[in-house]
């Protein structure tokens, strides 16, 4: 294996070990009622790798020398990794909701708003119901 694919080896094991699936969407963190929140992130990454064989004063001129051995090498690796947090999903007693960490204009506060406004509207629905329900059963007696 040449040096170079050496360093890209490593370079790639490591990046595995920091990056997972449970960077992008966390372990989730149990709170008080049976609550569980997970974390959403967004994970950006960029790497640089590379090498070469670079000629020192030291080395022979010789003809029959294998070149590879001619030039000593020199490589490096760098690596970047930003993690954003982005959202959170957020489960309790039947309901999700989704909330958003870096809402920053009226349109996604108005989409994280729906889920709650519709179980609003399905409260309601189920109030009406039952106070019909029970006016009906009042009125035939």
């Amino acid at each position: 294996m040449s040096p170079v694919e050496t360093i890209l080896q490593t370079t790639m094991n490591e990046i595995k070990k920091i990056v997972d699936v449970n960077t992008i969407v966390g372990d989730p963190i149990y709170g008080e009622g049976g609550a569980v929140v997970l974390p959403v992130s967004k994970v950006s990454l960029g790497f640089f790798t590379g090498g070469g064989d670079f000629p020192t004063q030291a080395v022979s001129r010789s003809k029959d020398a294998d070149p590879a051995s001619q030039y000593p090498f020199l490589g490096a690796s760098v690596v970047g990794v930003t993690i954003t947090p982005k959202a959170f999903l957020c489960m309790r007693s039947g309901s999700t909701t989704l909330l958003c960490a870096d809402c920053d204009n009226a349109i996604d506060r108005l989409v994280q708003m729906i889920p709650g406004v519709i179980e609003e509207a399905k409260q309601v629905i189920r109030t009406c119901r039952e106070q019909t329900k029970s006016c009906d059963d009042c009125c035939e007696d």
